[in-house]
């Protein structure tokens, strides 16, 4: 993936795409899965409720009420 992702608040992300845009991504926003985690199935979509910055993994996405390192989900924009 060659999206650059940085937190913002809790609510909400900056993404810069491939093509170099800008954009914000509110939550809810959908994301696949790119492995099993937990009880989410890789491949599954699920939607992230909220996110945080985490020094160790950089930024974590909550899902399912469960805090996970982002680098396990794509993004899916619409």
């Amino acid at each position: 993936m060659n999206r650059k992702l940085s937190f913002y608040d809790e609510r909400t992300l900056l993404l810069i795409t491939r093509r170099g845009v800008l954009r914000q991504l509110h939550v809810p926003f959908q994301v696949k899965a790119t492995q099993a985690i937990g009880i989410i199935k890789e491949g599954t979509i699920v939607y992230v409720e909220a996110v945080a910055q985490h020094k160790e993994h950089k930024i974590m996405y909550r899902v399912l009420n469960q805090w996970i390192p982002y680098y396990n989900f794509q993004i899916i924009i619409q």
